[in-house]
C-alpha cells in the first residue's frame, strides 16, 4: 500500500504529526510506502512564503487581529468562493504530484492541504480516500470539506462539535487523538533518573521544563526571572527551539547569575567573627569563594540549577524527566505533554486555537493558565509545593490520553483503501 501524507509549515505541530505517523507506519508495516510532502510549498514557493510568514507575523505581532480572523473564518460566508478559487489553482499543481506518488490513501495534517484534496474529490472526481487530522483540540471550519472521508480528533468534545455544529456524519469522525511519537508515551525511552543523572541534576528535586514554542516568545525571559523568586529548592531545564536570539539572551541571563553576589563579603559572612574558620577560608581560598558564593545564591533563592538547550531531537527525554512544563498550548506540544503525563502551565495563548486548547486543559485538570508573567512565582511555586495536586494532574493526563493513535489511524487508512 502507498500512503501520502500532506502537511504544511505554519507552526511545527503539523510537521511533527506527519513525521510521527510516517515513522510508526515504517516500523509497524515496512511493506507500506509512505511519503510526506508540504502541500503549500508544492503549490507555490511564493504562496508558501506568504502563508508561513504571514501566519507568523499575525500571531506574534497582531494576535488580536489573528483571533478576529480566526473567529470570522469559522462562519459560512462569501469568502468560501474565494477559497475554492485558491483550491482550484492549487489542485492544478497538486494533481500531477498525486499521479506521481499514486497513493492508495491520503492523510492530511493541515486544513489547507485537506481543503485542496477535498476540492479535488468533490469537483474533479478524485477517488482516493482522504483522512483529515484535526491538529488542534477543537475543530475549525477550515478543516471541513465534503470530499473528506474521515476526520481524526484529539478529544471527545471535538468529535461532538464536528457532528453537532458542522453536521459531519458520526461514522466519519474518529476520536483517536493526535499522532505522537511512541517515545512520548509513559514507560518508553530512558527513565527520569537516567536523564537527570546525565544532566547533572538531583533525582530528589522537582524539575521544571520551560519550552518557548516553535516561534519562541520574548517574555519567556521574564518568566524565567520570576521562577528564580520561588523559595523552594528545585531545578530548571530551558529549551528555546530554533530561536538563536532567544537562546543567546537566555545564555547571557543565566551566566549573569554569577554576578549576583560579588567577591565582596556577603552579609552572612560579614556577620561572622574575624577568627571564624569559615570567614578565614572564604578570604584565603578561591575555591571556597566560588563554593560559598554558590551557597549564598541558593540561600537567597536567586540561583536555581539550570540547563539551557537550543534545538534538540530528544525533547521526550526532558519531558519524562520533568515534574511540570511551562509552554505555549500548541496542539502537538499539548498532546505530547499529555502522553508523558506531564502537568502543564501554559502562557500567552494566541487568540483562536491556542486559547481553546488552554481552556480545554483547565477544564480537564491537565494544566493551568499563567495569565501574567509576574504571576509565575506564585503559580509555579504553589504547584511544585503541592505533591497531591501534581499527582492528580498526572492522573488527569492518563485518563485523557489517546494511546495507539498512529496505529488506529493507519488501520483506518488500510480499511478505507481496501473499500475504495
Amino acid at each position: 500500500m502507498n500512503v501520502l501524507i500532506l502537511t504544511a509549515s505554519t507552526g511545527g505541530g503539523h510537521n511533527r504529526a506527519a513525521s510521527a505517523l510516517k515513522q510508526f507506519i515504517g516500523e509497524y508495516d515496512p511493506q507500506t510506502k509512505v511519503d510526506v510532502i508540504d502541500a503549500i510549498e508544492e503549490c507555490s514557493a511564493t504562496l508558501n512564503a506568504m502563508v508561513v510568514k504571514g501566519y507568523k507575523a499575525l500571531v506574534t505581532l497582531t494576535p488580536g487581529l489573528f483571533g478576529a480572523m480566526y473567529k470570522s473564518s469559522d462562519k459560512k460566508s462569501a469568502l468560501s468562493d474565494t477559497v475554492n478559487l485558491v483550491y482550484q489553482q492549487c489542485a492544478k499543481k497538486i494533481e500531477p504530484i498525486i499521479d506521481e506518488y499514486a497513493p492508495d490513501v491520503i492523510i492530511s495534517c493541515h486544513p489547507f492541504a485537506g481543503g485542496i484534496l477535498g476540492y479535488m474529490k468533490e469537483q474533479q472526481g478524485c477517488t482516493i480516500p482522504l483522512i483529515s487530522i484535526v491538529t488542534d483540540f477543537l475543530p475549525h471550519r477550515t478543516y471541513i470539506s465534503g470530499g473528506i472521508d474521515a476526520y481524526i480528533t484529539a478529544s471527545a468534545k471535538a468529535k461532538e462539535i464536528l457532528v453537532d455544529e458542522y453536521e459531519i456524519a458520526p461514522d466519519k469522525v474518529f476520536d483517536y487523538g493526535h499522532p505522537v511519537f511512541d517515545k512520548f508515551y509513559e514507560n518508553h525511552g530512558r527513565s527520569r533518573e537516567e536523564v537527570l543523572d546525565e544532566l547533572g541534576f538531583s533525582r530528589d528535586k522537582r524539575t521544571v521544563l520551560v519550552m518557548a514554542g516553535s516561534f519562541g516568545v520574548s517574555d519567556i525571559l521574564e518568566i524565567y526571572e520570576n521562577l528564580l523568586e520561588i523559595e523552594q529548592d528545585y531545578q530548571i531545564i530551558v529549551i528555546t527551539g530554533k530561536n538563536k536570539e532567544l537562546y543567546d539572551a537566555f545564555e547571557e541571563l543565566i551566566s549573569s547569575q554569577d554576578d549576583i553576589v560579588t567577591r565582596d563579603e556577603p552579609e552572612f559572612i560579614k556577620s561572622l567573627s574575624e577568627d571564624n574558620i569559615i570567614r578565614i577560608i572564604y578570604n584565603t581560598s578561591e575555591d571556597a569563594i566560588d563554593n560559598l558564593t554558590t551557597t549564598y545564591h541558593q540561600r537567597t533563592g536567586k540561583m536555581k540549577p539550570t540547563r539551557l538547550f537550543y534545538f534538540i531531537n530528544n525533547v521526550d527525554d526532558y519531558m519524562h524527566a520533568a515534574d511540570l512544563i511551562i509552554t505555549k498550548p500548541g496542539g502537538l506540544t499539548t498532546s505530547e505533554s499529555i502522553a508523558c503525563a506531564l502537568p502543564m502551565v501554559v502562557f500567552k495563548a494566541y487568540p483562536g486555537q491556542e486559547e481553546q486548547n488552554a481552556a480545554l486543559l483547565v477544564e480537564n485538570d491537565i494544566g493551568v493558565i499563567l495569565e501574567n508573567s509576574a504571576d509565575t512565582a506564585k503559580t509555579v511555586g504553589d504547584l511544585i509545593a503541592d505533591s497531591n495536586r501534581l499527582t492528580k494532574m498526572r492522573e488527569s493526563c492518563r485518563k485523557y490520553v489517546r494511546k495507539n493513535s498512529c496505529k488506529n489511524i493507519y488501520e483506518l487508512a488500510k480499511k478505507l483503501a481496501e473499500t475504495k
